[in-house]
């Protein structure tokens, strides 16, 4: 896996979809899918789409406009199955890193902007709104056009993501100061640029004209970095920088590289008014009398454009401070809960008379198990203040859930502690979790409402889309089948997890030791693999992992110890160290010493060499055996008292290699001296060996009664 893994590869386009689709990076059978539906979305807390206001405060009027907006695909879920050249194709929705919209009015003087450009950061690329002050005959006009079932607002939306651009077999060195000085002579200083003719341009100045489109792009994905910088636009400019440091660039473009590429998206203006036909005009526009206020009185709006909801959040407050001012000696603040739909609320301060405002603004929120916590302030200098995510306290990262996962499983956001802080299914698929700066990182548990285990993903990064296309586990993966050929041919049959998937089957001998297979795990919650040799039962479902490898030779029983091929020598076989044992005859003593007696035992956890030269021995042909690898923890000598409890007298570590020996003593008086004693004239049940050891990551405890082990032959 590399960073370019499940990245739209923009040299391999599906060109049998709609929209923008190209094929993911070293993912087979997985396709990504650019959005590219620019549509109105309800504001949160059960708010509408679009919302006229038209206040009137005595004999002043004025308005306001908010919306929302979304982006979407040009398929009706994410992750839904679909074809190329008749190949099945699983579907995910690319992942933006950063966007620009741009708002305007179908109203008064259409195209006019209604608010500067909103930047968008990981946390409002899918979701945003925007909200903008109205003179009163703009506000009027907008109303008359909703309750028409005219949509007054169009928006424009540049979003940038992450891709792997075409590949092409050529390499270039250049100087990018050069570069500069000749896209500054054809352009101007300065100059904003589309990227298709800042693409000509750079591949004249680089091949030499005539440019070629194909070639062109490629190249100006990887070099526009160097020599501009995009706009803050919506539509995809790129300025050119002042300039630039001399230095040899050397592009090698056949090697597969991660770069930024823009796509622009327009509202869709049928369906926006598709929507706002089928609603009451009613819920669309507001009318506030507010009473004519006395000199200096000014009301003050306040909106949260924060991601909804925010887990954990018990209150939401804004604050407002404006300093004295020539005419006003004292400070004016004001507090206000976020609690109307939509985040907003006004209230009414009192400046100096035709005073403007001048202040700072925050918000303020009390969180579940934090406490309250105070956001950074910012400039205040509108009666209209809307608050990004960026003033909130502390960080949110969003958590976002598409349709195609919530009809498959519900998701809960937990704490490293196992607190449960929020859930998203399909009836919230959307949550924000706060990041403080002393909490662990939280963890998110995606559990699937059928069959199949659940899927924990990391909280590590500002915006995390959960879809079934993007969880561990879902896609192509690869097993290698490998076979010990000492143990004669094997018919091996295996089939994916889940599904009615028919059995596939494998022979494996002499000539053919080892077979690759591969399948196609349409759910994350059940992404592996079974097998089995012959009739037997299946094997339990092996999950995938980069390098999978399935030992499928069933184990041979020699004088009671499994034998297993081991996969790393031919013609070698392992067995799990069966001890613990006494290591010889005489490596157990009790000698008296006046009112107590002195107890020596050496044990081992590998079988005595005489004993495994038999096993040998036993296999023929040459063949060779060696314990497998095993970690011991503790070894220890216990002895029971009359009332049946066992206490250990003795404990230590092995010696950390095969044989993995123990020496231990212990000096023994009243009842264990009696047990030791009995078990060593022969007695069970009152003296035994104990080994404590982690066998394949698994930890096991063995038991050995002493008297037996007296008893046992040493070979």
């Amino acid at each position: 896996m590399t960073q370019l893994t499940g990245l739209p590869d923009l040299g391999r386009p599906l060109d049998t979809l709609p929209g923008a689709a190209y094929q993911a990076r070293d993912r087979l059978g997985l396709g990504v899918l650019l959005p590219s539906v620019l549509t109105l979305e309800p504001l949160p807390e059960g708010g509408v789409a679009l919302l006229v206001t038209l206040l009137r405060e005595g004999l002043k009027a004025s308005g306001r406009i908010e919306a929302g907006f979304a982006v979407g695909t040009p398929l009706t879920e994410a992750g839904e199955a679909a074809a190329t050249n008749g190949t099945p194709l699983l579907l995910s929705a690319a992942e933006p890193l950063r966007g620009v919209l741009e708002v305007s009015a179908r109203f008064g003087t259409p195209g006019a902007a209604l608010a500067p450009p909103v930047a968008l950061g990981p946390d409002t690329l899918t979701t945003t709104r925007v909200v903008a002050e109205l003179p009163a005959d703009a506000a009027v006009l907008a109303a008359r056009l909703v309750r028409d079932g005219t949509v007054p607002v169009d928006a424009a939306l540049r979003l940038t993501f992450q891709a792997v651009a075409p590949t092409l077999p050529l390499r270039a060195t250049v100087d990018p100061q050069a570069l500069l000085a000749t896209l500054t002579q054809r352009f101007g200083p300065g100059a904003a640029v589309p990227f298709d003719r800042l693409a000509t341009a750079l591949d004249e100045a680089v091949f030499g004209a005539p440019s070629q489109p194909d070639r062109a792009a490629a190249l100006a994905l990887r070099l526009r970095p160097a020599v501009s910088r995009p706009e803050p636009v919506a539509r995809p400019l790129h300025r050119l920088l002042e300039q630039v440091p001399a230095a040899a660039l050397t592009l090698d473009l056949a090697d597969p590289t991660a770069v930024d590429v823009d796509q622009a998206l327009t509202l869709d203006l049928d369906a926006a008014a598709r929507a706002l036909a089928a609603s009451d005009p009613a819920h669309h526009v507001r009318e506030v009398d507010a009473p004519a206020p006395p000199t200096g009185r000014t009301t003050v709006t306040f909106a949260a454009n924060l991601p909804a909801p925010v887990a954990g959040l018990a209150l939401l407050l804004a604050d407002l401070r404006v300093p004295p001012s020539a005419t006003r000696p004292q400070e004016v603040t004001a507090s206000v809960p976020l609690t109307a739909p939509g985040g907003v609320t006004s209230t009414t301060i009192t400046l100096a008379p035709g005073e403007r405002l001048k202040g700072e603004v925050r918000l303020r929120a009390v969180l579940d198990g934090t406490g309250e916590l105070e956001g950074p302030w910012r400039p205040a200098h509108t009666t209209l203040l809307t608050l990004a995510p960026d003033a909130f306290p502390v960080p949110l990262t969003v958590v976002r859930a598409t349709r195609a996962l919530t009809a498959l499983a519900v998701a809960e956001v937990r704490t490293a502690g196992g607190t449960t802080l929020g859930r998203v299914d399909a009836a919230g698929p959307v949550l924000a979790v706060p990041v403080t700066a002393n909490a662990p990182p939280a963890t998110i548990t995606v559990q699937p409402l059928g069959l199949g285990q659940p899927v924990q993903v990391p909280v590590d990064r500002r915006r995390i889309e959960l879809d079934p296309a993007t969880l561990p586990g879902f896609g192509t993966h690869l097993a290698r089948l490998r076979h010990a050929p000492v143990s004669g041919p094997l018919t091996v049959q295996w089939r994916p997890e889940g599904g009615e998937a028919e059995p596939q089957t494998v022979r494996l001998d002499a000539d053919r030791p080892q077979a690759d297979i591969r399948w196609t795990a349409t759910s994350p919650f059940q992404p592996g693999v079974l097998w089995r040799v012959g009739p037997a039962d299946w094997s339990a479902p092996v999950a995938p992992r980069d390098f999978l490898v399935i030992d499928v030779d069933p184990p041979i029983l020699v004088d009671g110890v499994e034998l297993r091929p081991d996969p790393d020598r031919p013609g070698s076989w392992t067995y799990v160290p069966p001890g613990p044992f006494l290591d010889h005859p005489n490596a157990i003593s009790l000698i008296d010493a006046g009112p107590a007696s002195f107890l020596q035992v050496t044990s081992r956890i590998d079988l005595p060499d005489g004993r495994r030269d038999a096993i040998r021995r036993g296999l023929g042909g040459g063949i060779d055996i060696h314990p497998a690898e095993v970690r011991v923890t503790r070894v220890a000598v216990e002895t029971k008292s009359p009332d049946g409890v066992w206490t250990a007298v003795a404990e230590g570590t092995s010696s950390g290699i095969p044989p993995w020996t123990t020496a231990l003593s212990a000096s023994l008086d009243g009842d264990r001296r009696t047990a030791a004693r009995a078990a060593l004239g022969g007695t069970a049940g009152w003296m035994a060996l104990v080994a404590e050891l982690t066998v394949a990551g698994r930890p096991v405890r063995r038991t050995r009664d002493i008297a037996a082990l007296i008893d046992t032959p040493h070979d």
